[in-house]
């Protein structure tokens, strides 16, 4: 019994290993671009055998769907039969809608010759129609396939076994500027997407891309054909055919808005939040933007060592930067700051962020319309008047008493904190500051009322 085993073990091993194939290999494409065809392009593949001595004839039929996109379009000879012979006939069968290439190729050896080794029988050409649908697949498959072999002074004919090779297919996609992932809004993941594909683009080796036709950032749907990934070709956001930092800056011009023709494509996050930092890092300097332009978006690379806060996480209840939204960007060895308004409000001289260093960041920045500028990332002592101080308002409202009030300055330093029995005692705690920019906390029953930020000129 156990010698039974042994002999049937050897036999599946032999047959296994050594099993006499028929194969596809593309030509047209290295190996990471040989699982696709793209729309409006042309493809090639040899058909090859494996496993297969002293061969001197191969037939079969190879046959293939999407025969309304996927057109044969030629073949071409090699060395197997350059003394022999080749036979081609392409014929639809309008029954099962596929199409089967009838191929026969004599390498022109006679009965007893010693053939060829894993010999490469022919080339075939596809082309891709315009119209292909995206993310569909055409199938590849051989039937009847046969070789012809040289046994000593006869031949005989052995069977060819084959897999069905499916390609998929990259047709025309509609991109939403800003919506990176293709999820059907635009938000801050949109941001780690682009920040995970930097670089690609027409510059990167063995890689194709596409530019949009007529690209704009305006929020329609723009048709444009997929790229070798079709998740990248999302992350273009301003169509240009190369993903950059500029593409980054779509993403606060379209934020917030949403589509409903979406196919979402998940991506690694590589984005870093603010709310990640701990609050006890030495983050003192207070930042603004300026740019000679009312910008809604700004990027910028930065120092690997910086640290950026958003005043919001020092000031979680503050109405003041609501809009605004700000994320630090890890991509390899760069890091990239970027914020924007959610609400297309100017981030001109407004401080909306902390940073443990003090030096000029020079960025990009975009216009309401599109525009991209330039623009810089400059520390602050105050606030421009004009800009962005504010009266604190309604406080004859406030009859709560007692109160709890903290005032903190620009830097996020508390400057006075007690409790408060009055609203002339109130006014009088607001009057005796030094002049400058503060924020304003009051509390009563240990539930928060009101933090707004006011100046003391």
């Amino acid at each position: 019994m156990k010698n039974l085993l042994y002999i049937l073990f050897v036999y599946f091993l032999c047959a296994t290993t050594y099993a006499q194939d028929i194969f596809i290999e593309r030509t047209d494409v290295d190996s990471s671009r040989s699982g696709f065809v793209t729309a409006t392009y042309n493809f090639s593949f040899k058909v090859k055998l494996k496993n297969v001595r002293n061969c001197t004839g191969i037939s079969f039929v190879l046959r293939y769907n999407q025969t309304e996109y996927v057109k044969f379009s030629n073949y071409r000879t090699l060395p197997f039969s350059r003394f022999g012979s080749v036979f081609v006939y392409p014929f639809y069968n309008p029954i099962d809608g596929y199409e089967r290439i009838f191929t026969g190729i004599l390498n022109g050896d006679t009965v007893g010759g010693v053939g060829e080794t894993n010999p490469e029988a022919i080339e075939f050409e596809f082309s891709v129609g315009a119209n292909a649908p995206e993310n569909t697949f055409v199938e590849f498959f051989f039937e009847d396939a046969e070789a012809v072999v040289s046994d000593s002074s006869s031949g005989k004919i052995i069977k060819l076994k084959s897999n069905t090779v499916l390609y998929n297919i990259h047709g025309f996609v509609n991109v939403w500027p800003g919506d990176a992932n293709n999820d059907g809004i635009v938000n801050i993941n949109d941001v780690s997407v682009v920040a995970l594909y930097l670089g690609y683009g027409a510059n990167k080796s063995n890689f194709r891309s596409f530019q949009r036709k007529n690209a704009s950032t305006d929020w329609f749907a723009q048709s444009c054909l997929g790229w070798d990934s079709l998740a990248i070709t999302y992350a273009d956001c301003d169509g240009d055919g190369e993903v950059t930092i500029n593409d980054m800056l779509i993403i606060p011009l379209n934020f917030g808005k949403t589509h409903v023709n979406r196919t979402h494509y998940s991506a690694e996050n590589s984005l870093t939040q603010f709310n990640e930092i701990h609050l006890k890092e030495l983050v003192r300097v207070p930042y603004s933007i300026e740019c000679e332009e009312p910008i809604v978006g700004f990027i910028s690379e930065m120092p690997t060592n910086q640290i950026f806060i958003n005043v919001k996480e020092i000031f979680p209840l503050n109405s003041f930067n609501d809009d605004i939204f700000t994320v630090v960007v890890n991509n390899e060895q760069t890091k990239y700051f970027l914020s924007g308004s959610s609400q297309h409000n100017p981030l001109n001289n407004r401080i909306f962020a902390y940073s443990n260093q003090q030096n000029v960041l020079i960025g990009r920045g975009i216009t309401k319309q599109g525009k991209i500028v330039a623009a810089k990332l400059v520390p602050q002592n105050l606030l421009s008047k004009a800009d962005e101080m504010l009266i604190l308002e309604n406080l004859e409202g406030i009859k709560d008493f007692p109160l709890k009030i903290k005032i903190f300055d620009i830097l996020g330093e508390e400057k006075y904190y007690t409790q408060i029995y009055s609203f002339t005692e109130l006014q009088n705690s607001l009057e005796n500051l030094p002049r400058g920019l503060y924020f304003i906390q009051l509390q009563s029953n240990c539930k928060l009322i009101l933090i707004k930020h006011f100046s003391n000129n």
